[in-house]
C-alpha cells in the first residue's frame, strides 16, 4: 500500500471515529446507519450513496418503476466495485424490478445466476427476497409443479426464520395461494402476515396483506362490507408509502370491489387513479387489469359503444402481456356487449372461442361464472345440448370453488383476526412502555457522558461543527418538502414565489396567473377526487409543454403562477396555446368526466420590463388582467 492510500485510510478511520463519538455524546434517537441513509444530497456514486438508494427502495421511500435508473445504477456499480454483500441486496431488488417490468425471460436468467451462489445462503433475508420473486414468476408457468414445490419448501421452513423473514415468506405464499385459487390459505397467510407486519411496524407489508384479505373476500362474494373495509385500509396504508405500483393495485382492488357493490361512480375514480400510474410507467399488465375494469364499468352503465372499444383493445393488450384471466375476461365482456346490442351470432362466436381456452382460467369461480353465462346464451339460441353441457360444468366448478372457500373456515379465520387486532392493541401499549424505559436509560447514559466531557473537549468542537452541518442539510430537505404541492408534485405557493424572486433578481421575466375555468362546477358535479385528477392533468400538461427555464406552481386552489423567461407576447401566447391543447388531451383520458367536455382556463399576463422590476407589481398586474379575462367570458389570454 502506498503512502497516499495509507493517508486516505487514516483519514477515513479518523472520520468514522469522530462520527462514533458524535452520536455517543449526543445520544441521538437514530443509529449511525440511519444517519448516513437520511442524507439525500450525495451525488457521487460511492458506496454510501449506493447503500442509501438500496435502503430507500427496500423501505418503500422510492418507487421501483419510477426510479428504475437509480436501482439499475446501484446494481451495476455494486457489481463493478465488487461490493459483495451490497451487490446481493441490489440484485434481489433488481429481480423484483424485472418482475414489475414484465421482463420475464431476463428475470429467469437473473434468478438462475444468483440463486446458485453459496454466499447468498448466508444472507437469509436477501435469499428470501430472491425466492419471493421466483415464486411469483413461477405462478405464470403453465406447469404448476415448480411453484407448488417452492411453496411447500417455504411452508416447511417458515418456523426457522425471524419475524422480518417470515413476513417475506408470507407475502410470497399469499401471492401464490391467490394465483392457485386456494383462498382459505390466502386468508390464513395474509392474517398471519398482517399480525407480524403490525408487530414489526412494517407499513408496506401491512398494506399488502390488507389488500390480499380484501381480494379474498371479494372473490368469495359473501361479505362485501368486509371486502370494502379491508380494501380501503389497503389504500390508506399504501398511501403512506412511496410504492406507486402497490398503491395503484390497491386503487384497482378498491375500484373493483366498489363496482361489485354497485358504486360505479366512485369505482371509476379509483380505477382511473390506478390507470394513471400504469400508463405513467408503461406497465402492460396493470393497464390490462385497469382498462378491463373501466370497460366493465362502462358496460354496466349501458355505454356499450365505449365498452366495446375498450374491450377489443384489452383483448389484444392482455394477450400480448400473457395474462390468461384478463384475456378471457375481456372476451367474455365482448360477448356480453354483443348480446346487449342484439348481435347474438357474434356473441356466440366469441363465447365458443373462450370455451376452447377455458382451462387458461386460474380460478374455479371464473370458470363457473363463464359456464353460467354460456348456459344463458345457448338457451337464447336454442342450443339445448350445449346449454346442458354448460350447466353441468358450472356445477362442477362451483363445487370446486366451495371446496376451496368453505364457510366455516372463513368464519374461524375472521374470529382469529379480530382476536389478533385486540392483541395488537396490547402490543402497542407494551411498545409505549418499552419506549419509556429506553428513554430513561438514555437519560442515565447522557449524565455519564457529560461527566466524561471534560476529557474530550477538543473533540466537541468537531461535534458542534458536524451538528450544524447536519442541521443545515435537514433544513434544506424540509425546505424542499415545504415548497412542493403534495397533490401535483409541482411547486406550491411558497415554492413558486421563492423561485420567482430568485429569477427576478437575475433577469427580466414575465409573470402569468392561470385560473381553471368553472373548476368549482367540476368539484360539485363529479366530486373532489375527479377535481384532483383535473388538477393533476393541468400540472402534467404544464410540465410537458413549458420551455427549459420556465417554471410554474400551484398558487392556490385552481390558480397557478407561471414564471416565464420570455417577454415576447407571441411566445407567451403560443406557450399557453400548447398548454391548453395538452391539458384538454389529458382531461379527455379521465373517464369519470363527460365525454368531449371542454376544459379551459383563463390567463392574465404581466410582461416584464424596466418599469416593473418588483414581483409584487408583476403579480398585481397579472391578477388585474386575469380578472378582466374572466369578466370577458373566460378561456382567453390577456396580456398587460
Amino acid at each position: 500500500m502506498d503512502k497516499n492510500a495509507q493517508k486516505k485510510g487514516i483519514l477515513k478511520a479518523g472520520w468514522l471515529n469522530a462520527l462514533a463519538i458524535l452520536f455517543f455524546v449526543c445520544v441521538t434517537q437514530t443509529s449511525l446507519a440511519y444517519e448516513s441513509a437520511s442524507n439525500p444530497f450525495l451525488d457521487v456514486p460511492d458506496r454510501e450513496s449506493t447503500r442509501r438508494i438500496i435502503n430507500d427502495i427496500r423501505q418503500y421511500k422510492l418507487d421501483y418503476l419510477r426510479n428504475k435508473e437509480k436501482l439499475e445504477s446501484a446494481f451495476q456499480i455494486s457489481k463493478e466495485q465488487d461490493w459483495e454483500h451490497l451487490h446481493l441486496e441490489a440484485a434481489a431488488l433488481y429481480s423484483e424490478l424485472l418482475f414489475r417490468q414484465e421482463k420475464y425471460a431476463e428475470l429467469t436468467a437473473h434468478l438462475s445466476h444468483y440463486l446458485h451462489q453459496d454466499e447468498l445462503l448466508k444472507r437469509k433475508d436477501i435469499h428470501l427476497l430472491f425466492l419471493e420473486t421466483k415464486l411469483k414468476s413461477l405462478t405464470r408457468l403453465d406447469d404448476p409443479t415448480p411453484a407448488k414445490a417452492l411453496s411447500k419448501t417455504l411452508e416447511t421452513q417458515i418456523s426457522q426464520h425471524s419475524i422480518n423473514e417470515k413476513i417475506i415468506i408470507l407475502r410470497a405464499l399469499a401471492y401464490y395461494y391467490t394465483a392457485d385459487d386456494a383462498l382459505r390459505k390466502t386468508l390464513s397467510a395474509a392474517l398471519e402476515g398482517l399480525e407480524l407486519a403490525m408487530k414489526n411496524d412494517d407499513i408496506a407489508s401491512q398494506g399488502y396483506f390488507y389488500r390480499k384479505i380484501a381480494d379474498a373476500y371479494g372473490y368469495l362474494e359473501e361479505d362485501e362490507d368486509k371486502a370494502v373495509s379491508y380494501a380501503k385500509k389497503a389504500v390508506e396504508t399504501f398511501e403512506k408509502t412511496n410504492d406507486g405500483l402497490f398503491t395503484a393495485k390497491a386503487y384497482w382492488s378498491l375500484g373493483n370491489i366498489l363496482l361489485e357493490t354497485g358504486d360505479s361512480q366512485n369505482a371509476l375514480v379509483y380505477l382511473n387513479k390506478a390507470l394513471a400510474y400504469f400508463k405513467d410507467v408503461n406497465m402492460n399488465k396493470g393497464l390490462a387489469f385497469a382498462q378491463y375494469s373501466i370497460a366493465n364499468t362502462q358496460f354496466l352503465q349501458a355505454n356499450y359503444d365505449r365498452a366495446l372499444t375498450l374491450a377489443k383493445e384489452n383483448i389484444e393488450l392482455a394477450r400480448t402481456a400473457g395474462i390468461g384471466d384478463m384475456h378471457l375476461a375481456s372476451m367474455i365482456l365482448l360477448s356480453n356487449i354483443y348480446i346487449k346490442q342484439g348481435f347474438l351470432d357474434k356473441a356466440e362466436q366469441v363465447n365458443d372461442e373462450v370455451y376452447l381456452l377455458v382451462d387458461n382460467f386460474s380460478r374455479s369461480i371464473y370458470k363457473a361464472n363463464f359456464f353460467s353465462e354460456r348456459y344463458t346464451l345457448k338457451r337464447k339460441l336454442n342450443r339445448i345440448e350445449d346449454a346442458f353441457d354448460a350447466i353441468e360444468k358450472k356445477l362442477f366448478y362451483t363445487e370446486k370453488h366451495f371446496e376451496a372457500t368453505s364457510e366455516s373456515n372463513i368464519k374461524a379465520l375472521q374470529v382469529k383476526f379480530e382476536v389478533k387486532e385486540k392483541e395488537d392493541t396490547i402490543r402497542k401499549l407494551e411498545y409505549q412502555k418499552d419506549i419509556s424505559n429506553l428513554q430513561a436509560k438514555e437519560e442515565y447514559q447522557q449524565k455519564i457522558i457529560w461527566r466524561l466531557s471534560a476529557t474530550i473537549a477538543s473533540i466537541l468542537v468537531l461535534v458542534i461543527l458536524l451538528l450544524f452541518y447536519r442541521q443545515a442539510l435537514q433544513r434544506k430537505k424540509y425546505h424542499r418538502m415545504a415548497s412542493t404541492d403534495y397533490l401535483t408534485n409541482c411547486f406550491n405557493r411558497r415554492g413558486i414565489l421563492n423561485t420567482a424572486n430568485t429569477k427576478l433578481a437575475q433577469q427580466k421575466m414575465t409573470i402569468a396567473i392561470v385560473d381553471l375555468d368553472y373548476f368549482k362546477k367540476i368539484n360539485d358535479e363529479y366530486g373532489h377526487d375527479v377535481g384532483d385528477l383535473v388538477l393533476i392533468a393541468f400540472a402534467k400538461a404544464a410540465k410537458e409543454t413549458l420551455s427549459k427555464g420556465d417554471e410554474f406552481g400551484r398558487y392556490g386552489g385552481e390558480e397557478w403562477l407561471f414564471v416565464l423567461n420570455s417577454s415576447d407576447e407571441k411566445v407567451v401566447r403560443d406557450t399557453f396555446e400548447k398548454v391548453a391543447a395538452t391539458y384538454q388531451n389529458y382531461c379527455n383520458d379521465i373517464d369519470a368526466l363527460e365525454e368531449n367536455l371542454s376544459m379551459t382556463f383563463s390567463v392574465g399576463v404581466s410582461l416584464g420590463d424596466k418599469s416593473n422590476r418588483t414581483l409584487d407589481t408583476l403579480i398585481k398586474r397579472a391578477d388585474s388582467v386575469l380578472y378582466e379575462a374572466k369578466e370577458n367570458g373566460r378561456n382567453q389570454v390577456i396580456i398587460n
